[in-house]
């Protein structure tokens, strides 16, 4: 399994596979600031890391930031539409870091009603974790999403969490709108392309 590592709507991908050329180093001959320098500041869009030892890599990778725990939902409906928040001029899935005794799915839940306004949610299935690399307070930070696939069955009033920043809260099928997915991030089209 590789690892995706977003930096905006650019990729470093941690791998075991040597089948890649472009742009591929090997992991323990590269500095990881000079990786995320490049992806900023150039044309480059994808940094392939290879290295046999891909377990060991993901956890040496890991050391280089602050770790931040989240959660999320992709939530959908009897009508097969899913559950977007507006915010930051993007569509994305209502998601928000782990409070300190929580288990991801908790959170996952959580997050969904405290940011959407929403009840009767139910998760199916975990779905896989995202990670993301971003500046905060002068600090390389990667967040570790683990994103759960949700049902909400039974009617329920939706209403945006305006004082996290969020405009809108829209139950929307991807397939009449796809546009809204190219005005979303990485992340999110990763998780509608394992449902396709």
């Amino acid at each position: 399994m590789d690892y995706k590592v977003y930096l905006n709507n650019k990729v470093i991908v941690l791998t075991d596979d040597l089948g890649h050329s472009k742009n591929t180093f090997f992991y323990d001959a590269i500095a990881l600031d000079e990786i995320i320098h490049r992806l900023q500041y150039s044309d480059t869009d994808k940094v392939i890391l290879y290295t046999p030892y891909l377990s060991k890599a993901w956890e040496d990778f890991k050391k280089h930031f602050d770790v931040i725990e989240a959660a999320g939902g992709l939530v959908k409906n009897k009508n097969k539409e899913y559950l977007f928040i507006y915010r930051n001029g993007k569509w994305d899935l209502p998601k928000g870091k782990m409070e300190k005794g929580e288990i991801p799915d908790q959170t996952a839940i959580r997050e969904v009603q405290e940011e959407c306004g929403i009840e009767n949610i139910s998760i199916e299935k975990f779905l896989f974790d995202t990670y993301h690399l971003f500046n905060e307070n002068r600090k390389k930070r990667l967040k570790i999403t683990h994103w759960f696939l949700m049902n909400q069955d039974k009617k329920s009033s939706i209403s945006p969490q305006t004082e996290e920043g969020i405009e809108k809260v829209e139950w929307i099928n991807i397939h009449d709108n796809p546009d809204v997915l190219k005005d979303s991030y990485e992340n999110i089209k990763l998780l509608f392309n394992t449902l396709a």
